[in-house]
């Protein structure tokens, strides 16, 4: 269950890490700028536009994981391997 809930969250991220990106050379190719380096500034833009989000994200899943990893009540055993 827990591989799942993982690939579930990747590919989140991985779609809408796409549509940042896609979005950031969208406005350049609309700014007449279709360089190489043009391609690279847009996907740096694309990039930090996502750092914060992905990070707040990654910290919301790891609070709620860990009391599960470390509970110690009935049934906790199976709840570990999560």
């Amino acid at each position: 269950v827990g591989f799942i809930a993982l690939a579930g969250v990747s590919a989140e991220f991985g779609v809408i890490m796409l549509l940042y990106l896609k979005h950031a050379w969208d406005e350049r190719i609309d700014e007449g700028k279709t360089s190489t380096a043009d391609l690279l500034d847009a996907i740096r833009e694309g990039a930090v536009l996502r750092v914060r989000p992905k990070a707040m994200t990654v910290a919301v899943i790891l609070a709620g994981l860990f009391p599960i990893m470390w509970g110690t009540g009935t049934g906790s055993e199976v709840m570990q391997r999560i």
